[in-house]
C-alpha cells in the first residue's frame, strides 16, 4: 500500500482564510454588503429609521470568519418574525395598562387636521402583523452559497 503525505503551508493558509486582505474575508465582506442593500429594499417601514440601521460586520474567529448583517433597533424583529396571533405566542395583542390602544394613522379616509396631525385610532386588541423574513431573502439572494434556515 503507498502512502501520501500532504503538507500544509500554514503562513498561506492564514493569509487565504484570516487575512482581511484574503479572498474569504473579501467573501464574507462582498456577501455582506450584498445583504444589506437587499434588507434595506425588502424591509417594510415608515420613515427609513429602521432602514438606515441596517448594516453589517465581518469577524475573523479561531478556525472561522463570522459575518452578521442586522440592526439594532427592536421593532426589526418585530417586522421580521411577526407579531400578535403571526409572532411566536399566537395570540391578539390587547393593552396592559390602559383601557385601548392608540396608534396614529399615516394613510387614513378622510382629512388630516388642519395643525396636520395625523389621525388617531383607539382599538381594544389588534391582531399583529405578519413575519416577512425581510434579512433572510436578502441573504439567500445575496449569498452564492446553499442556505439553510434553523
Amino acid at each position: 500500500m503507498s502512502r501520501v503525505r500532504v503538507t500544509i503551508n500554514q503562513a498561506e493558509y492564514r493569509r487565504l482564510t484570516q487575512s482581511p486582505a484574503g479572498p474569504v474575508v473579501r467573501q464574507a465582506e462582498r456577501i455582506g454588503r450584498r445583504t444589506v442593500n437587499g434588507a434595506k429594499r425588502n424591509v417594510r417601514v415608515d420613515d427609513g429609521h429602521l432602514r438606515s440601521t441596517i448594516s453589517h460586520t465581518v469577524a475573523v474567529l479561531p478556525g472561522r470568519v463570522l459575518m452578521r448583517a442586522g440592526s439594532p433597533l427592536d421593532y426589526g424583529l418585530y417586522l421580521h418574525e411577526g407579531t400578535g396571533i403571526y409572532g411566536p405566542k399566537h395570540r391578539v395583542i390587547r393593552p396592559v395598562q390602559a383601557k385601548a390602544l392608540r396608534f396614529e394613522v399615516k394613510e387614513a379616509v378622510g382629512k388630516v387636521s388642519a395643525k396636520g396631525r395625523r389621525p388617531v385610532v383607539f382599538a381594544l386588541y389588534v391582531r399583529g402583523v405578519k413575519g416577512d423574513k425581510w434579512l433572510v431573502r436578502a441573504f439567500k439572494d445575496a449569498c452564492p452559497y446553499p442556505v439553510r434556515e434553523r
